[in-house]
C-alpha cells in the first residue's frame, strides 16, 4: 500500500489530521506532514490565532486554504500558543518546501498526557494503511 513507502522524521509524533508534533521540554511545535501536502496541494493562505490564545487539544484553532483543499487546523494538545511562525503566514508556499521546517505554532502544554494519544512515524504508517483500505482519507 501506498501508505507504508511514505518517509516520515521518526524523531515527531503525529496525529490523524496530517499534522506532524515536535515535543521540546514542556512545548511542541505543529506543522503540516508531506502526505497532508499531498492530500491538499499547495498551501495559498494560512490563518492562526494569536500568541496568548489558549487552545483544546482536537480543537480548531486555525484554517488553511489550498490547491484542492479548504479546511480547519487543529490544535494537537491542549496548551496556550505562545508564538506563531510569522515566516508561513506571510508566505504560506514555505510549507510546501520544507513542511517539517515550517510549523504553524508552538504550544505551551496545559496537558502533556495528551501526547500519549499520538502517533510515531510507524504508527501513522500503519494507520494510512488501514485508512486507505477503508477509504476514509487520502485524496
Amino acid at each position: 500500500m501506498e501508505g507504508t513507502s511514505r518517509n516520515f522524521p521518526e524523531e515527531l509524533l503525529y496525529d490523524t489530521h496530517y499534522q506532524w508534533i515536535k515535543r521540546t521540554g514542556s512545548k511542541i511545535l505543529f506543522g503540516l506532514t508531506s502526505y497532508g501536502l499531498e492530500i491538499t496541494g499547495d498551501v495559498l493562505y494560512l490563518s492562526l490565532p494569536p500568541a496568548g490564545t489558549v487552545v483544546e487539544g482536537g480543537g480548531t484553532c486555525g484554517s488553511l486554504e489550498a490547491g484542492k483543499w479548504v479546511g480547519r487546523i487543529y490544535a494537537p494538545a491542549s496548551g496556550r500558543i505562545t508564538n506563531v511562525n510569522q515566516a508561513v503566514l506571510a508566505s504560506p508556499a514555505l510549507i510546501g518546501r520544507l513542511p517539517y521546517h515550517s510549523w504553524f505554532a508552538e504550544i505551551e502544554l496545559s496537558r502533556p498526557e495528551e501526547l500519549n494519544g499520538l502517533m510515531s512515524a510507524a504508527g501513522l504508517r500503519s494507520w494510512l494503511v488501514e485508512a486507505e483500505k477503508a477509504n476514509v482519507c487520502c485524496g
